[in-house]
């Protein structure tokens, strides 16, 4: 090796670790132990760390550090590999997954041969077929790599409906990514044409596969999850944003008034369990529906008699919770359909229920929808039975009371 082959050889491998162990402190910024592609990620950094440091080593000891590193380095091919594999896993079909995972397990034997023309090569045991074995190093290398480049770029137009310049526009983290991946396999291509020219064949110096391999662990270091995660993420994040970034609370369709939002002393209690009684309490303080025929009209023995010029109140059922309209009586014997009967709801969280007749008299008269307003909540009745003359029902003895006194 000559003085300007020494000087690029160490540049090189200096630059390989000094790359690897940033991209290692990356890792460590972002790992969370129990993930399995977090784990792996790191195990192929450590591994190609060391064929960057055989330089320091020498003679007799040179030749096997460096074949050792070596085979450290193409297991952590191979993990490059498998990383690439579960990233993009989402994004294909169980078969098109099988076949990716299938044809990286036939290629292993090529790479155990690999393993051994290295020592032989280097430690002088009598073959050189390590220099016919070197150039298709990258045939069985990287094809799964420039799949894996070129399946992220389809499923983000395909799955996404995104342009990549927009999503590079959206995260810049994301479009890092993919430049490593492009640098990475532009670097590959050039040192498949460097082998397969013989330009360094004599000097065996060849940085080219270096700036290679770190821009590939930077593809995997920028973002440990899987593809559809980061994009999913990118993704939902763009549409929190367009959409101002505030969480909506679901709102009661049912409901008229505002009042239920209204703001509240902060408690001990749990956010779910304020929502939760704050919900319930909407639905049991503030929606009432009355129902006419809960009202027993029928004489009761028990029941003493009220006093005279008032009507006697409804009866109500406790258990069910439903209120009673006292002016809800079948009047001059004709007979009402209760199913006709419909539920108002006003400002005040007061609900009364009206009659479809009744309705259509107010409609005529109350056309002010305001919310400020309080014309037309409740009307005053024109005409009450009096409770304790059952036997004039049916002839219409009826009269009108105000303050308990005939008016």
């Amino acid at each position: 090796m000559s003085i300007n082959g020494g000087i690029l050889e160490a540049w090189g491998q200096g630059y390989n670790v000094g790359s690897l162990v940033v991209l290692i402190l990356i890792v460590f910024c972002n790992y969370r132990p129990g993930i399995m592609l977090h784990k792996l990620i790191l195990l192929e950094l450590v591994l190609a760390l060391w064929h960057g440091t055989f330089i320091f080593a020498s003679d007799p000891y040179y030749g096997w550090y460096l074949s050792a590193t070596a085979t450290l380095l193409f297991i952590s091919y191979q993990l490059h590999n498998v990383v690439s594999w579960l990233k993009i896993r989402p994004f294909l079909p169980r078969w098109g997954s099988r076949f990716f995972i299938i044809s990286l397990i036939c290629v292993q034997p090529f790479w155990v041969a690999e393993a051994w023309s290295n020592f032989e090569y280097f430690n002088n045991l009598g073959s050189d077929v390590n220099t016919r074995m070197r150039p298709w190093e990258a045939l069985l290398r990287d094809p799964w790599w420039i799949f894996t480049t070129w399946k992220l770029i389809d499923a983000i137009k395909k799955t996404y409906g995104f342009r990549l310049w927009a999503l590079v526009k959206i995260n810049t983290r994301f479009g890092v990514m993919l430049a490593c991946m492009f640098i990475s396999i532009a670097f590959l291509l050039t040192d498949v044409a460097v082998n397969a020219a013989h330009i360094t064949a004599n000097a065996g110096i060849n940085p080219f596969w270096r700036f290679a391999l770190v821009f590939k662990c930077a593809s995997d270091t920028i973002f440990l999850d899987d593809f559809k995660s980061v994009l999913d993420d990118i993704v939902a994040r763009k549409l929190s944003s367009a959409g101002g970034g505030r969480a909506h609370r679901p709102s009661y369709r049912g409901s008229r008034s505002h009042s239920y939002y209204r703001p509240r002393p902060k408690s001990p209690k749990s956010n779910g369990q304020e929502y939760r009684e704050r919900s319930n309490s909407v639905y049991s303080t503030n929606t009432f529906r009355c129902d006419p025929g809960t009202i027993d009209e029928s004489p009761s023995p028990s029941r003493a008699s009220p006093t005279p010029g008032r009507p006697e109140p409804a009866t109500t059922k406790p258990e069910s919770r439903k209120w009673t309209n006292t002016f809800a009586f079948k009047g001059r014997g004709r007979g009402r359909d209760n199913s006709n009967v419909q539920m108002v709801q006003v400002q005040r969280d007061v609900t009364v229920d009206v009659t479809t007749e009744e309705q259509e008299e107010k409609s005529e008269n109350t056309r002010d929808d305001s919310w400020g307003s309080e014309r037309g909540i409740l009307n005053q009745p024109k005409k009450a039975v009096y409770g304790h003359r059952r036997n004039n029902a049916s002839t219409g003895s009826l009269s009108n009371y105000v303050n308990g006194s005939p008016v």
